[in-house]
């Protein structure tokens, strides 16, 4: 086919066009089954391209390959997540930290995971010192300190120590068991592997991250209007 204005907008060419169209988005989808999905749409497209405009026998067997291999994989990740089951504590975890994962990648997540308890005035993190866990809360509540002024407090369904876990660097607050809790723990070291390895897994973890660090700042600023308001209350 010929390189002209006109050929490149003509009929044969929007379907060239729709073809790579929904392989860009595929690239943008964070859920392998979505991705996988518009991969293999991008590739039926670009296969009848090949067979009714460009006559292309070469591009016709590496689209089939294409669409051939992605349909392999989606039934290999249907397989997985029919076969994946959690205990109510993981389906939890798992509704509550990371939904958008697919089952069998929460799956793997939850390997790396240890379920514990700890009881009222156990310290969990403690400023400027490493944290060595990244903590999901269950059950409980934990009390979120900077010296000696409370400045938050988490409950069920809050991450404890996600600042340290991604960047590596020290706690940025002390947090103090205010309840008895129940809890997974992760290795820091381990998520912050997940996180750089920029798979579907970390990038779902990072979101998690930036959704609870945007509700631990609202309820940081609610804490610190409140404390204001007491402050004037009690000045004559």
């Amino acid at each position: 086919m010929e390189l002209t204005i006109e050929s490149a907008f003509s009929a044969g060419a929007f379907v060239g066009h729709a073809s790579y169209g929904l392989l860009i988005i595929s690239m943008l989808m964070t859920r392998m089954v979505w991705l996988r999905s518009f991969a293999i749409g991008s590739g039926m497209v670009a296969l009848a391209y090949d067979i009714f405009w460009l006559f292309d026998p070469v591009g016709v067997f590496w689209e089939a390959a294409f669409v051939l291999i992605n349909v392999g994989q989606l039934g290999i990740l249907a397989y997985r997540n029919r076969m994946t089951t959690f205990s109510p504590e993981e389906r939890a975890f798992y509704e509550m930290a990371v939904p958008a994962l697919e089952p069998g990648a929460a799956r793997r997540l939850l390997r790396l995971g240890r379920w514990l308890e700890a009881d009222c005035g156990t310290v969990l993190t403690r400023k400027d010192k490493v944290v060595v866990d990244l903590i999901f809360l269950l059950e409980g509540k934990v009390d979120i300190r900077v010296g000696d002024r409370g400045v938050g407090q988490c409950g069920p369904g809050s991450f404890v120590g996600e600042i340290s876990a991604s960047t590596g660097g020290p706690a940025s607050a002390t947090a103090i068991v205010a309840e008895p809790i129940r809890y997974i723990a992760f290795e820091s070291g381990a998520i912050r592997k997940l996180l750089d390895g920029g798979d579907e897994i970390g990038r779902v973890i990072e979101a998690a991250f930036r959704h609870g660090l945007k509700e631990k700042l609202v309820r940081a600023n609610e804490s610190m209007v409140m404390l204001a308001g007491e402050a004037a209350a009690r000045t004559p």
